[in-house]
């Protein structure tokens, strides 16, 4: 009988791939390297993987850097169940519809009838321990990417490094205190960090309209939003970022809405609009703004007093 190790990695080195098209489809793979990184950086600490924003932008992040088009990850967190070691759980109350269900034709879809995925439990363990999941990631990576494994490497060390990034940002809000630009250096890696943090704070929600919109592939209809421009501040520190859907993030830069110093949406009168109550600016009037569930990663008040005076058409 093998090790438990070895049995996980043959059984890893032996899924089902999609060749219809000629071109293998590594959308498993993929989700499990996704996975990995999760685990890394903290965000996964049970054996419940759950069909997340979170979960779908690790997963766009190797997709879009290999080329897999188009990226879906809801078929591999679905039909992973053909490797043995993976497990769908029902939500309470949906348990009818998810036995009828074999095919799932989005992420929205399948998060709304599929709670979280397991591994059986052994594998889970190994997932865990640092020295086993490296083991894993390089099995995966050596098997299924060939001439891309230095591509798929480099995202591996990019989201080690976007991870420490949002870890220092996180610090920064946390203790109050200012990180010297050397320490973050302007990267396009700092700015993902930022975005990644932001999203992950408000919850991929728009704090103006409560707009939560995840597309087909996953993807969110909202932004992360500087208050002061980056081209103005160079200040990717949490205070300085909100998260806007793409309307009320053009509203926010352009200064047609602001922030009162209680966190209550201010609206300018010096633009015209109509259309349906419920979609007008307007109606945002004196409405506050969800913020993030700890009070250091409010957004900061010298952020939105910049804003209010350099923006904001009153």
């Amino acid at each position: 009988m093998p090790d438990i190790l070895t049995y996980y990695l043959n059984k890893i080195q032996k899924l089902r791939i999609d060749r219809a098209h000629g071109k293998p489809a590594l959308h498993k793979p993929i989700l499990l390297l996704a996975v990995l990184d999760l685990i890394e950086q903290g965000a996964i600490t049970e054996n419940k993987i759950s069909p997340s924003p979170q979960l779908v932008d690790a997963y766009m992040r190797y997709a879009s850097r290999i080329g897999l088009i188009p990226p879906r990850p809801f078929l591999p967190f679905n039909h992973l169940k053909s490797s043995g070691f993976w497990h769908l759980h029902a939500k309470k109350d949906q348990e009818t519809v998810f036995a009828a269900i074999n095919q799932y034709k989005s992420m929205p879809q399948l998060a709304q009838v599929v709670a979280y995925a397991s591994l059986d439990e052994d594998l889970f363990i190994l997932y865990l321990k640092p020295e086993t999941r490296e083991i894993i990631r390089q099995t995966l990576i050596k098997t299924y990417f060939g001439n891309q494994s230095e591509l798929v490497q480099a995202v591996v060390s990019e989201n080690r490094q976007i991870n420490n990034l949002e870890e220092m940002l996180i610090k920064q809000a946390e203790q109050k205190m200012l990180i010297r630009q050397k320490e973050i250096p302007e990267t396009p890696l700092r700015s993902a960090a930022f975005r990644s943090v932001i999203m992950k704070l408000y919850d991929y929600t728009c704090a103006a309209c409560c707009l939560r919109i995840i597309t087909l592939n996953g993807t969110s209809a909202v932004d992360a939003a500087h208050i002061i421009p980056f081209s103005e501040s160079h200040d990717d520190g949490i205070g300085n970022g909100l998260a806007l859907c793409k309307l009320h993030h053009w509203a926010f830069d352009i200064g047609i809405i602001a922030l009162d110093d209680r966190y209550k949406i201010m609206v300018s009168s010096a633009f015209e609009e109509s259309g349906s109550k419920e979609m007008v600016i307007k109606s945002l009037r004196g409405k506050e703004i969800i913020l993030p569930p700890q009070k250091p990663f409010f957004p900061s008040l010298h952020s939105i007093h910049w804003h209010r005076s350099h923006k904001f058409q009153n």
